[in-house]
Formats: C-alpha cells, sequence, structure tokens
C-alpha cells in the first residue's frame, strides 16, 4: 500500500518517502517474476495460436520424450478426443443443446483452442461466487475494508433493510461474522437453495445439525452457530448476504465495480456481459425449472440506496472467451500488461457453476487460462499441462489473426 511522505520533518519525510521508494522496487520485482515476458494480454479480441505455432515440429512429447511423437501429436490427439467428447450441459432442467455452450483455452494470452461456440453467453451458476472474492478483495485494496478478517457489523448491519431483526448482522451470532467467513462458507449459514431447504437439505444433504431449520428459507438465511467454530457448509446465502454488504460499502452497483476496476482494463467492454440481480433470481421460480423455488433464500433487500444487489452467489452472464481472459487474470496472480488490478490473495481464485461452467487459470511459468459455459465432458484439470512445461509459444506476431 502506497504511504505519502509525512509533512512533520524533513528527516521524517525523507525517510517515509525512501521507504515507499523500496516497496515499489519490492513490489516491481515480483510483478516481472510473476509475469513471463513472453505473455502477452488480450486487447477487445485474442490474438489467436494455430497447434503449428504453439508447437514446434521438433518438440518432443513429454509423455515419450520422442519426436517420433510430437507435443503437437500429442496435443491433436488430445483436441480430437474432447471432440467426440464435450457438449452441452443439462443441470435441473437446462438445456444447452444446438450448439448453446463453449469452451475456450488459452495459453500465454493467446486463444489455442475453443470447443462448442466460445461466444455463448449464459448464466454460470456458482461461477459468479469468484466476482464476488474479487469485489471483497477490490474493498480491502482500496481500504474501504481494513481486511477481509474485519468484522461485517462495523461496516454494515443491515438494520432496517434486512427482513427481520435476527438477521441484523449486529445481533446473535452475527457479532462475530467477518467477511472471510462468508467468502469461506464458514459463517454458520447452511442455506445453498430454497428447493431443497424446504425439506430441510440442501441438495442431497440433511441440514447440518447445528441449524435450525424451519423449512423456510428466506427466514433461516443468517448465521445458526457462532462463526467459524462449525465445519464449513457451502452456502449461497451467505454469499446472498455478503453481496448485500458489499454493495452497501461500496455504494455502487458490483457489476460496476467489476466493469470500472478490472473489466475495463482487460478489454471485456460492459455489453458484453451482465450480473443477475439477486431479485430476478428470487422471482422467476423457474430458474432452474427442476427446482421451482429454487431462490427463495435471496431475501430482501434488493436494493441498498437505490443500488441494485447483484447476486453474489452466481449468475454471472459471460462466454468462455471472457471467462478466460479473468482466468488470465488469476494466472498472472492479478498483473495486466505490467499493472496490478488486484491483490495475489486467496480471494483470486477459480470457481465453477453447477450447471457446467467453470473459470480457471495457472501460472507458475505455464499461464493457462480456462473458461467453460454450461459445458460437460471437460474440466480444467482435463488439458495436459506437461506438454506446456518449460514451453513457450513460438508464434510470429505477423502470422497471428484475432478472434
Amino acid at each position: 500500500m502506497k504511504m505519502g511522505c509525512l509533512l512533520l520533518v524533513a528527516f521524517l519525510a525523507l525517510a517515509s518517502c525512501a521507504r515507499q521508494k523500496g516497496e515499489d522496487v519490492v513490489e516491481q520485482s515480483r510483478l516481472d517474476r510473476s509475469v513471463p515476458d513472453w505473455v502477452v494480454f488480450p486487447e477487445k479480441d485474442w490474438l489467436t495460436l494455430t497447434p503449428e505455432q504453439a508447437f514446434p515440429d521438433q518438440a518432443p512429447s513429454s509423455i515419450t520424450a520422442s519426436a517420433a511423437v510430437s507435443a503437437r501429436d500429442a496435443w491433436n490427439a488430445w483436441v480430437s478426443a474432447m471432440n467426440k467428447k464435450v457438449t452441452g450441459a443439462t443441470w435441473q432442467g437446462e438445456d444447452h443443446s444446438n450448439n448453446r455452450w463453449g469452451v475456450a483455452i488459452a495459453w500465454g494470452g493467446y486463444l489455442l483452442q475453443t470447443f462448442g461456440d466460445p461466444d455463448y453467453r449464459f448464466q454460470t451458476a456458482s461461477l459468479g461466487k469468484a466476482f464476488t472474492m474479487a469485489c471483497l478483495q477490490l474493498a480491502v485494496d482500496e481500504g474501504r475494508i481494513a481486511s477481509a478478517d474485519a468484522l461485517i457489523k462495523d461496516y454494515w448491519t443491515g438494520e432496517e433493510q434486512l427482513k427481520s431483526s435476527h438477521k441484523y448482522l449486529n445481533q446473535g451470532h452475527h457479532n462475530r461474522l467477518t467477511f472471510s467467513h462468508l467468502a469461506l462458507h464458514t459463517g454458520g449459514f447452511p442455506v445453498t437453495n430454497g428447493y431443497t431447504w424446504q425439506r430441510c437439505k440442501n441438495y442431497d444433504r440433511v441440514a447440518p445439525p447445528w441449524a435450525n431449520c424451519t423449512a423456510d428459507p428466506d427466514h433461516d438465511n443468517y448465521a445458526h452457530a457462532e462463526p467459524g467454530t462449525v465445519e464449513k457448509s457451502y452456502s449461497s446465502g451467505g454469499y446472498w448476504r455478503l453481496s448485500q454488504a458489499l454493495t452497501a460499502i461500496w455504494k455502487k452497483d458490483l457489476k460496476q465495480v467489476m466493469d470500472e476496476k478490472l473489466f475495463s482494463k482487460m478489454g471485456i467492454p460492459p455489453d458484453r456481459w451482465d450480473w443477475t440481480a439477486g431479485r430476478s433470481v428470487r422471482e422467476d421460480a423457474s430458474w432452474y425449472p427442476a427446482m421451482p423455488g429454487y431462490g427463495l433464500y435471496l431475501d430482501l433487500p434488493y436494493e441498498i440506496d437505490g443500488v441494485v444487489v447483484r447476486g453474489g452467489p452466481g449468475w454471472v452472464v459471460m462466454n468462455a472467451k471472457d471467462l478466460a481472459r479473468f482466468g488470465l487474470l488469476i494466472a498472472t496472480r492479478g498483473v495486466w500488461k505490467g499493472k496490478r488490478l488486484i491483490s495475489d490473495t486467496q480471494l483470486l481464485r477459480a470457481h465453477g457453476g453447477g450447471n457446467g461452467s467453470f473459470v480457471a487459470g495457472i501460472g507458475h511459468g505455464l499461464m493457462l487460462s480456462f473458461g467453460k459455459v454450461a459445458s460437460t465432458g471437460i474440466d480444467f484439470l482435463d488439458i495436459p499441462v506437461h506438454l506446456f512445461q518449460g514451453q513457450q509459444p513460438q508464434a510470429l506476431a505477423t502470422s497471428l489473426t484475432r478472434r
């Protein structure tokens, strides 16, 4: 964090400035190490690599260590196998047939491979939690929150805004609730969907023993146990509360936060993606056709001081190619074109959605990024990363195309 030179006495001012310069040198050194110089960053469109550009003929496959089976041959064989396997997902009544799905894989900032329609946009279920975590980290970076471990009640209590006093963040177990508790699913919030909670279950799991299930998902969206004292319980209800608190703290639409702080610098225009409002999911009884009432746990408020509350638990509408851009930001550990956009913490991470959507990135010299929307038959871990170890794209700029 930058420090201003204190105007107390000349000595202290110079000392403060000297410390600042030292921090800048350390930070720049860390940036230089985190992003290899062969990485490029997409503008409005991606630069695209062909397998011939990505894998020179003489490069052996690390499987056989033989030039007879090149890395290019191994890659092409993998792509051929995936083409027979990858298809649109079907989850809780969603229908993604007829090419309404997409996958994008990038290497070093070059788009290397796609499946389906990589420009297809659809709500990506819980994948959006990655964006909510980013909004939390950005709030810490800007000093709006002291740290992710700060008590939420010190920033927003929800009084007169949350529906009932037992939900106020300065009441009951909420007194010890931190932002990290909600982000890491350790806040004692047990509800993830309204449909199965009406049966005192979350999907196929019964309500945890510390939860007081009334079978009313709206009423039950609060901390049932002291945060941090019970086992992790995946909770979209907790993420909804987190998105409400962050909206109150930012005093602006969380989509606008992502646009201004990240995407405007990453070549993703505001009209190319959306983030579904929580109210929309709550009021659409058939949001997931096979789970009527899924969104009943999304409780008031839906706007805070006139600002819409986005779906913190998920429902980002984005295509696979733009998700791969976010994956590249994960791979570079928050750096874009030599500038740090967001701190490198556990809040900058991959995440998936139940409907076959996923975003991920891996650095460590590999610099692979991945985005998929409503797709099944392929996961990030399926990529044969051994083909990229110790390698870098060999393409000539004059032979590259944009897509």
